[in-house]
Order: C-alpha cells, then structure tokens, then sequence
C-alpha cells in the first residue's frame, strides 16, 4: 500500500511541526515547500503522486499564486488553506482558487488531523474558517 504524499507550502517552522504532529502514525510523507519555487518543483516532478496539497497564506499573493498553479494542474486535488489574518479574504479568494477547505491558525494537532480526513474523504463539501 502506497504511504500517502501531500505538500506542504509554509515558512512557519512550528506549523510544519504541528502538521507533522497531525500526521502522526498515518505513514504520510510531507514534501515541504519554503518558497513557490519549491512548491511548483515539486508539482511539477510529483504531482500525479499528490494526495493532498496544504498551503499557509501567512506568505500573502505568493501562496495564492501556488494554489492557483496547483489547482490548475491537479484540478481533483485536495487543498487545504491556512491563514492568520484577514481569513474572510483570504479564504474567499483561496475558495475561488481552488481550496477545500480554508481555516484560520492556530489549530491543534487532533482538531488539524480530523479536517485533513475530512478533506481528503470522497464527497467532501467546502468547510467554512
């Protein structure tokens, strides 16, 4: 059986942690991305492999310009966006772009674990920040 592969598009060190947390015990392989150029790389060498994609918008424009590239190559592929501040925008735009779901941080490793399952099950609807 295949370990699942997702990407995930931060700069925050303590973010990438807690999404590890979260994945803990799942066999997921994380691909972490620090900057859009890695991120379309690994798009580009990966993303048939993809199961699921998680952008952090605290990088503003850049992490909409990521999930706009994703979404147009892997238009089936689960996103999961994360932002901070201004999650209305943000999430409204990362909503016309192509995102799943869209949360405001901080959230915690089990409440994390359960939006990703729900993200990633077939049939998913749109949850709201």
């Amino acid at each position: 059986m295949k370990s699942p592969l997702i990407l995930l598009f931060t700069r925050d060190g303590d973010f990438a942690q807690s999404v590890c947390e979260a994945l803990t015990g799942t066999g997921t392989v994380v691909l972490i991305a620090r900057d859009v150029r890695d991120g379309l790389q690994i798009v580009c060498q990966r993303g048939r492999e993809l199961d699921f994609a998680l952008m952090d918008f605290d990088n503003g424009s850049h992490g909409m310009t990521l999930l706009s590239a994703v979404h147009t190559c892997y238009e089936q592929l689960p996103i999961l966006v994360t932002t901070w501040e201004d999650a209305e925008h943000a999430c409204s735009l990362a909503y016309a772009n192509g995102a799943r779901t869209c949360l405001k941080k901080p959230l915690s490793p089990a409440g994390f674990a359960k939006v990703i399952a729900d993200v990633t099950a077939p049939h998913h609807q749109p949850v709201a920040a």
